[in-house]
């Protein structure tokens, strides 16, 4: 039976992170410096991690943390970037705590200077510097995050197409941090292969630093499910280690699709769960291979390897500028992750090992 206070029968469950949790509070605690991008697989828990993180900071006083996740906020063209990066706060608004800026805008303006910018008289970016300058000026140490920073990619100012959004926000995150040392900025993406990119044709090398969040350790995953109702509250059913160890087999430490199995437990027996699961990603890989032999080849490589870097594609006899957009695509659309900082390609987890292996009859 359900408490009446929990009116849910699971609960999103929050997992250790002890460590990457220090360490973005020790990123913070340090006079700004460089650019911090988070990455990692997708599902590995980037995005609760931070909203943890913003939870644990907000109640720090002398902070003004500015939370953007761009999944939630439609980015097209230029002028959605500046709805979403500016608020206009009109004189009877009711004045904000310091860590309320929560997908609302990032910087506040009022409608003279909203004229301003959209008629190209004020740089948006100045009016960005001008607020960090005075929370500086008052004490207060911004912080920004920004969840999924590709959603702003292939938009460009003014429609020039010679002058990326993307370039010249990170241009000015560099002067913002290297330069003035005026605000804190975390990037998170679980595109690998955009981070890298920029990385690269931004020449952030000297500026900026890779923090990777990976899925979840064994150890953390079996605590996890042998205590359902300490973590997810779910008092319908407990799990056997055994079957603690088949969901483990199968998806590994991918949070979210533990999260997935474990509803589909209450109304079905594990193997059945598991078993569809298997033969789900399978189809996902058959539908995005379609009739293109070459996605079949790259995905292939991954029956006998882990990983796989650059070199131990060239065998398979695609062309470069074809093999680099096939394996971006593949990126893109998650089924491969783009590890930057090792410049390795694998799949989006246990699971899909899972799916390829199936897909090729093994």
């Amino acid at each position: 039976m359900k408490e009446e206070n929990e009116p849910y029968r699971q609960y999103v469950a929050f997992i250790d992170r002890q460590k990457e949790l220090t360490d973005l509070g020790l990123f913070i605690d340090k006079q700004p410096s460089e650019i911090l991008f988070v990455h990692g697989p997708k599902s590995s828990g980037k995005t609760t991690l931070l909203y943890r993180f913003l939870e644990q900071i907000q109640k720090e006083q002398k902070l003004n943390v500015k939370f953007l996740d761009l999944r939630e906020i439609f980015t097209n063209v230029y002028e959605d970037f500046l709805k979403t990066f500016f608020r206009v706060e009109t004189k009877g608004e009711k004045k904000e705590t310091l860590s309320s800026n929560i997908n609302v805008g990032f910087f506040k303006i009022d409608s003279t200077v909203e004229k301003k910018i959209l008629e190209k008289r004020a740089d948006p970016f100045k009016v960005m510097k001008a607020e960090l300058l005075e929370l500086t000026r008052q004490g207060i140490k911004p912080v920004l995050i920004i969840d999924e920073l590709q959603a702003l990619d292939k938009i460009y100012l003014d429609n020039d197409k010679e002058r990326q959004l993307i370039m010249a926000l990170f241009n000015f995150f560099v002067a913002m941090t290297k330069q003035a040392h005026l605000a804190h900025i975390i990037i998170a993406s679980s595109d690998g292969y955009f981070l890298n990119t920029v990385f690269t044709d931004s020449k952030l090398k000297k500026c900026s630093r890779f923090y990777k969040v990976d899925y979840l350790a064994k150890k953390d995953v079996m605590e996890w499910l042998l205590n359902l109702e300490k973590y997810s509250k779910i008092k319908d059913y407990t799990l056997a280690e055994a079957d603690a160890q088949k969901i483990w087999d199968t998806v590994g430490g991918s949070m979210w699709e533990i999260q997935y199995l474990l509803t589909e437990l209450f109304d079905n027996p594990i193997d059945d769960v598991l078993s569809l699961y298997k033969k789900k990603i399978k189809g996902m890989i058959k539908y995005y291979i379609g009739m293109d032999m070459r996605k079949e080849k790259i995905l292939e490589v991954f029956l006998k390897k882990e990983t796989a870097d650059i070199k131990d594609f060239a065998p398979l006899g695609i062309v470069t500028g074809e093999l680099e957009g096939l394996l971006q695509d593949m990126v893109r659309n998650n089924i491969l992750y783009f590890d930057p900082t090792e410049a390795v390609y694998y799949p989006q987890g246990k699971s899909y090992y899972w799916g390829i292996r199936l897909y090729f009859g093994h």
